[in-house]
């Protein structure tokens, strides 16, 4: 034994890489692959009822497991968990000479009903080791049915992607020599190519739908760039306008943002699963390949315009908001400007009325000083009778005047310095 210490994802990534392997298949058998879509809330629900039927047939199911094989009597059960969505593969050996109804292949009619969510899918399999092509095109709708040679030539599957009157779709596969882990990849490649093929269309309608909402607001846009380049409207109804109209758009792109990028990788992954299957046609009918591209290219395409006229939406609706904010901004800074300039017309308009008030002031103070000094002059006078008491009185005044507005002009000197 090794002493190194392990990762802590070690064992789980290994158990990974482990999973989701179709059990080996030996022809003829037929399959009838179920699918169904489930919410997060309802993975737990399900998870718990396999553990019970695992548990019933000696089979440990372990958190953490994403598949399950079941053998239940005449049928084996394959379960397969995904991101948003389970199948369900009854398995039963041998061959029939059609397409049964699906029911037929429970344990009972009532098997699904513990289950929790939505039939979104059902195709039955058969898996033949020999069968002529007019017998297997009688099976599917004439002008529906394609064929095509897979694993490079060892196998042939028939077709129509329609669903029949027992209320399920319909594959027919021809084994031409495959080993048996061999068709089981292939049966799985199939498989997965049907189920995320449907799954990249969910996206479909709701392109459809987003793209009216889109024109809609686009239109809105128009309008508001319209009116705001002719300047009608006030700047703060428009600006009120254009934020209803972005929250609109992040809103619409919230909600549709999530399935359209799911549809885009669910299209990849089909195109992925179309280059393993290593197809090759058949003179005269259409291919995997061709229907794929012909009915999903389109869907993904307009999905992708979706999303980029929600992006572009959005960057035009953040250069709006930006334009009308500058000229908002603009006025206010003019605004701001006015107001400086009327503040310091009323600061000019103080400063001058102070100085009046301070040459009035003179006048006063020199008032009230000669009045002190003269009576400071008589008391003097009375104390000092030789004193000449009209020269003083004469003197005083022009000094008294001169004193006072030296010391205001000291005053006005030092607050000017500061300030």
């Amino acid at each position: 034994m090794l002493d190194l210490k392990n990762h802590p994802q070690r064992d789980l990534l290994e158990k990974e890489l482990q999973q989701r392997f179709f059990p080996a298949l030996q022809a003829p058998c037929r399959i009838c692959h179920w699918m169904l879509t489930l919410s997060p809330a309802s993975r737990s629900h399900e998870f718990q009822h396999l553990q019970q039927l695992a548990h019933q047939y000696g089979v440990a199911l372990l958190d953490g497991d994403v598949d399950l094989n079941l053998d239940l009597g005449n049928v084996m059960l394959r379960w397969e968990r995904h991101s948003e969505f389970s199948t369900y593969s009854f398995i039963k050996p041998g061959q029939s000479s059609g397409f049964e109804d699906p029911l037929s292949f429970l344990p009972s009619l009532d098997w699904f009903n513990p289950l929790p969510g939505q039939l979104f899918r059902v195709v039955q399999l058969q898996i033949l080791t020999g069968a002529e092509q007019q017998t297997a095109s009688t099976l599917f709708a004439a002008e529906h049915c394609m064929s095509s040679l897979l694993a490079d030539g060892k196998a042939r599957v028939w077709t129509d992607f329609r669903k029949h009157p027992e209320g399920a779709g319909r594959m027919l596969l021809l084994d031409d020599g495959l080993s048996p882990s061999a068709l089981a990849r292939l049966v799985q490649q199939l498989f997965d190519l049907g189920n995320y093929r449907k799954l990249s269309l969910l996206g479909w309608p709701i392109s459809r739908q987003t793209l009216s909402q889109l024109h809609l607001l686009e239109q809105q846009l128009s309008d508001i760039t319209q009116r705001i380049e002719q300047q009608q409207g006030s700047d703060e109804q428009l600006l009120r306008e254009i934020s209803q109209l972005s929250a609109q758009t992040e809103h619409l792109i919230a909600n549709n943002s999530a399935r359209l990028d799911a549809s885009a990788a669910y299209y990849q992954l089909t195109l992925d699963r179309l280059k393993a299957l290593r197809e090759q046609q058949v003179d005269g009918m259409m291919t995997l390949q061709d229907f794929s591209e012909r009915r999903l290219t389109p869907a993904f395409r307009t999905a992708q315009s979706v999303q980029s006229r929600q992006r572009s939406l959005s960057n035009r609706l953040g250069r709006s908001t930006e334009l009308l904010r500058t000229r908002i901004n603009l006025q206010l800074e003019r605004q701001n400007t006015d107001l400086l300039a009327s503040m310091d017309k009323r600061v000019r308009l103080q400063l001058s009325l102070q100085r009046a008030v301070e040459r009035v002031s003179v006048v006063a103070i020199s008032y009230y000083a000669i009045a002190l000094v003269d009576k400071a002059l008589e008391s003097l006078h009375y104390w000092w009778p030789t004193l000449p008491l009209e020269s003083c009185r004469s003197l005083s005044l022009p000094l008294v005047v001169l004193g006072v507005s030296f010391l205001l002009y000291r005053l006005h000197r030092h607050h000017q310095l500061s300030n």
